[in-house]
């Protein structure tokens, strides 16, 4: 995985990013999503590498990137990814991110707005749609943004528990399949699981997305930013079940594009091939 890539560790005031940067040209940062860590993006980081300069990092807290603080809101992880790009010399650049990744990106563009030339989202809503959709047919498929926002340390002390056994219900629960990840992947996602400040992180960043990333959103209500914008989703998933995903973020971004692809919530490494092709269409046009 990732052949021609390089590992480095980034020493920011409030995190330590740790990431793999590989490619030239144009910078190209990939943002992954819970409960995984950057290496979901083995599938297309290759190949992507051989026309831009690809950063994939880990969220603070996830994976081997350290929290130095306990602020796990989408506008701290965005900070630092933003730092994390000057310092390796991009004050602008591309994003294509999904799940948490992707509400990092909606508050990097919010809070950033130079920084960002264009952004992907991958397989998610606004962060105030769902809370605002989140009956009871949502509420069972996304039972974690409850479990894990709870206050103290019950979460994440039930979950150390039996880590492994979390993450592949939690995998399971929103693919429909383990068999989609590679095995090289999956035990990436096993080893960073069984990590208690990883465990932490995760509860860390639900906690926030129930509190203070709402409060960041309603505090933005109005603001839009003319990027070019995609949006992907899986057909076989719950993100358009209410509404409709492009709609949804047109809100924020007018020039908002997509559409399905015929998979779940993993659909970067479901459907490669599909992905690949619809970031590939949307890089080259996004000017």
């Amino acid at each position: 995985m990732f052949k021609g890539f390089v590992e480095i560790d980034v020493d920011l005031p409030n995190a330590t990013i740790h990431a793999r940067v590989g490619g030239t040209a144009q910078p190209l940062l990939l943002l992954h999503g819970y409960p995984q860590t950057h290496v979901m993006w083995h599938v297309i980081a290759e190949r992507l590498a051989q026309s831009y300069r690809v950063i994939a990092p880990d969220l603070r807290g996830y994976g081997d990137s350290i929290a130095k603080d306990d602020d796990f809101s989408f506008r701290a992880m965005a900070q630092d990814q933003v730092s994390l790009m000057e310092h390796l010399g991009h004050s602008n650049f591309h994003v294509i991110s999904h799940d948490r990744g992707a509400r990092t990106a909606h508050r990097m563009v919010l809070d950033h707005p130079n920084a960002v030339q264009s952004v992907v989202l991958l397989d998610i809503l606004p962060t105030l749609d769902v809370w605002h959709t989140m009956d009871d047919w949502l509420a069972k498929r996304y039972y974690h943004w409850m479990f894990l926002a709870q206050p103290g340390d019950m979460p994440r002390r039930l979950i150390c528990g039996d880590p492994i056994l979390f993450l592949h219900s939690a995998l399971l629960g929103l693919s429909g399949s383990k068999e989609i990840f590679a095995a090289d992947a999956l035990k990436e996602y096993e080893r960073a699981a069984q990590n208690p400040d990883v465990v932490a992180a995760w509860c860390g960043d639900y906690s926030a997305a129930a509190t203070l990333d709402l409060e960041h959103d309603r505090e933005s209500l109005g603001e839009t930013r003319q990027i070019p914008c995609l949006v992907l989703w899986g057909s076989k998933g719950v993100v358009d079940h209410h509404i409709d995903p492009v709609e949804a973020w047109r809100a924020w971004f007018p020039n908002a594009v997509g559409h399905a692809i015929e998979a779940g919530h993993f659909l970067v490494e479901e459907r490669p091939e599909a992905v690949f092709d619809a970031l590939a269409n949307h890089l080259e046009t996004a000017v």
